[in-house]
């Protein structure tokens, strides 16, 4: 069993709509899930499926600016809270949606995710599910000194 699953594809491809069915079949989960709903991002913590707004429309002390995107402080400090929280309960599974730009620079979910991908090669009692866009995968893979024969990739190809 491959203890770093990936889940990839386009924007929009469907890629958190297939982690949250795949989901539903394990046992001992825990972590989050981004759902869009209204044109607003969320954070979903799949434990007590309590959800954050990620995305802000005005800028203040509450928030912080990347590019032109708002993003609200709390919801990356509840999510990070969350995947420390599912790291040291030993979940089973530990799911990330999504790593991406904000993470590949340090912020975002960092360092947090880091720590999780570190001590799940370390031991044999917890896999990550990861969702990564598909022309980030790569740059994944490289950044924590992983192999494609050390990782599962589900390509998520679903055309609208």
């Amino acid at each position: 069993m491959k203890k770093i699953n990936i889940i990839t594809g386009k924007i929009q491809s469907g890629k958190t709509t297939y982690l949250e069915n795949h989901i539903l079949s394990l046992n001992n989960v825990a972590g989050i899930i981004q759902l869009s709903q209204n044109g607003e991002r969320y954070f979903k913590d799949i434990t007590s499926t309590k959800l954050n707004k990620i995305t802000a429309q005005i800028e203040d002390e509450n928030v912080f600016r990347i590019g032109r995107f708002l993003f609200y402080k709390e919801a990356f400090y509840m999510a990070k809270k969350n995947l420390k929280r599912a790291l040291l309960n030993e979940n089973s599974t530990i799911v990330i949606d999504e790593y991406g730009p904000l993470e590949f620079n340090g912020k975002g979910l960092e360092p947090v995710v880091t720590e999780v991908v570190e001590k799940v090669k370390r031991v044999d009692n917890q896999k990550i599910i990861v969702v990564i866009r598909e022309n980030l995968v790569n740059d994944f893979l490289q950044k924590f000194s992983l192999t494609e024969t050390e990782v599962e990739i589900t390509k998520i190809n679903r055309a609208f």
